[in-house]
């Protein structure tokens, strides 16, 4: 079992969940984007963000950012070791520093001891555009990634800092799974997960599924960070699914949908795009698995093993609860029929 390390209050590690780290897009010169940012990541289900602190502007941005937040801050640093001094100063909860980049020995160790002494945590951060060279296999880079981050680690422990998360990053999903692997046997740091440069949404989102679920999977990584070139809400969504595929947490109501076929004589595409709209709308917090079906083949069996759920025949649905026929309904009054029903369903579970 990993070791516990805790950002702020935030505990990472043993037996804790698996959290969610978000990472603030918006320029740190708007401060009003940045804050109604910061609230927005929060409220969707960050438990910890990240911020890019590139001058000392941005390290002083920590107490207006604190204000604003219930959840720890951490901040991004890299090239220059003083940045990550002034951000512990500020009252970051925790520092990310790169191997590739701040390696300097002494200077390192200078930062573990002001962290030790202001209870600050430090992930050491390793990443395959690190590396400024091809490599001959995804194993090879995996193996790279690992021995920097082990020879990181021995100076932070030279100064009695243990209070240390790890992530090893690659571009590409066989690398970053090989290197969590490698070192998850080895020791017993937590260890943050992501993809690192995943590509666009739906290129990341296949990536990001792949690497981060085969690892969680396996019982292997604390933290998960979705790293998409799309806003940061989207990353936080994706996240939140991922651990919920994996039955790892829940975060209220799961609607299962059949891809339809030629078999499906309703418009289920739009049925389920306008009942997510209202789910999301409704508030239901509750975790619920909503299942919604366009023919007989799959239907009722898929209705009967979820909470609540429908199936379609010939434009007409039939509103299931576990193995109870509840109503019938057509295509016009599916969704607030079945509204009603998820409603007064999740108000008797509570």
């Amino acid at each position: 079992m990993t070791k516990v390390v805790k950002i702020g209050s935030l505990k990472i590690g043993g037996k804790n969940p698996i959290r969610i780290k978000g990472m603030l897009k918006t320029p740190t010169s708007n401060r009003k984007s940045l804050i109604k940012e910061a609230k927005r990541l929060e409220k969707e289900g960050a438990e910890v963000i990240r911020l890019a602190v590139k001058d000392q502007k941005d390290a002083k941005l920590a107490g207006i950012l604190k204000e604003q937040l219930s959840i720890p801050l951490v901040a991004d640093v890299h090239f220059h070791y003083q940045l990550a001094l002034l951000a512990i100063k500020e009252g970051f909860d925790g520092i990310r520093l790169n191997p590739a980049n701040i390696y300097n020995k002494k200077q390192v160790r200078q930062i573990a001891r002001l962290a030790k002494a202001k209870g600050v945590s430090i992930r050491v951060g390793v990443n395959s555009g690190g590396f400024k060279r091809k490599f001959s296999s995804s194993g090879e880079l995996a193996e790279q990634m690992v021995k920097r981050c082990e020879s990181y680690l021995k100076i932070l422990e030279a100064e009695s800092f243990f209070d240390t998360m790890v992530s090893l990053k690659g571009s590409d999903v066989l690398s970053t799974i090989t290197a969590n692997r490698i070192f998850s046997s080895r020791h017993n740091y937590p260890l943050h997960l992501g993809i690192t440069a995943s590509g666009p949404f739906l290129e990341g989102v296949v990536k990001s599924s792949l690497g981060l679920g085969s690892l969680l999977g396996e019982g292997i990584g604390n933290v998960i960070r979705v790293s998409l070139t799309s806003p940061s809400l989207r990353e936080i969504e994706v996240a939140k699914y991922i651990l919920a595929a994996l039955d790892l947490r829940r975060f209220g109501p799961e609607i299962i949908s059949c891809p339809t076929c030629s078999r499906c004589e309703v418009k289920l595409i739009n049925i389920v795009d306008e009942f997510k709209k209202e789910l999301t709308r409704s508030k239901i917090t509750k975790s619920l698995r909503i299942a919604i079906m366009g023919c007989v083949v799959n239907g009722p069996g898929e209705a009967y093993q979820a909470d609540i759920g429908v199936a379609f025949g010939k434009r007409k649905g039939v509103i299931f609860k576990k193995d109870k026929i509840l109503l019938q309904s057509n295509e016009n009054r599916i969704i607030s029929d079945l509204m009603k029903e998820v409603k007064r369903y999740g108000l008797k579970q509570n």
